[in-house]
C-alpha cells in the first residue's frame, strides 16, 4: 500500500468517526481517538504532533471530507476539493529510493499536514480512478464511507455489520410478501 492509499484510509477513519449507530454518534471525543488509527497506520510522529486543540479541527475536516465521497460525479466531487487543496496543499517532490515522491504536506505538521495529507490523497483517488470506487453505506440509516478496494467493484457497505443488517432487513421483506 503506498502513502496515498494509506492516506486515503485515514480519511475514510476520520470521517466514519461520526457512525449514526452508535451511542453517542460522534465518537470523535478527543484527538485521541484519531491519534490511535494514526498510530496503528505507521503515523507515529503525526499522531504525537496532534494536540488537543485541534479537536475542532478535526471535526470540520470530516464534515468537509464527507461529500467528497457521496459525490456522484467527478465535476461535483472536484468542485467540492478544489477550494480546500487551493488553500491547505503546500506540496513539493521528495526524493527517496532513487526515485521521486510527491509531498503534499510538505514543512508542514500536526493538523495542518493532516488536512494537506487527506485532501491530497482524495485528489490523487479522484485523478487514478474518479468516483466510482468512493461511496456511502447502503445500509440506511447509515452514512459511513468506504472506498472500494473489491476486484469486481461492487461494494456497497461501509462494514460487515451493515452488510448483515441489510441483508436481514431484505430476508424480512421477502419473507413478509
Amino acid at each position: 500500500m503506498d502513502h496515498t492509499d494509506r492516506d486515503l484510509d485515514l480519511a475514510v477513519e476520520l470521517i466514519n468517526t461520526y457512525w449514526v449507530l452508535a451511542s453517542p454518534p460522534d465518537r470523535l471525543t478527543d484527538v485521541g481517538v484519531y491519534q490511535r488509527p494514526l498510530a496503528d497506520a505507521g503515523e507515529h510522529a503525526l499522531a504525537s504532533e496532534l494536540n488537543p486543540d485541534d479537536l475542532s479541527e478535526l471535526r470540520a475536516l470530516r464534515s468537509q471530507l464527507g461529500p467528497v465521497f457521496a459525490a456522484g460525479t467527478v465535476e461535483a466531487a472536484v468542485g467540492i476539493l478544489n477550494p480546500m487543496l487551493r488553500e491547505s496543499v503546500t506540496a513539493r517532490l521528495a526524493p527517496g529510493n532513487g526515485t521521486a515522491r510527491w509531498d503534499p504536506a510538505a514543512g508542514q505538521h500536526g493538523m495542518t499536514a493532516v488536512r494537506s495529507r487527506l485532501l491530497a490523497a482524495l485528489a490523487a483517488h479522484l485523478v487514478r480512478h474518479g468516483t466510482a470506487r468512493l461511496g456511502t453505506c447502503q445500509a440506511a440509516p447509515c452514512n459511513c464511507v468506504y472506498v472500494d478496494h473489491s476486484r469486481a467493484r461492487t461494494r456497497r457497505y461501509c462494514c460487515d455489520q451493515c452488510n448483515d443488517r441489510a441483508a436481514a432487513a431484505a430476508y424480512r421483506r421477502r419473507k413478509s410478501s
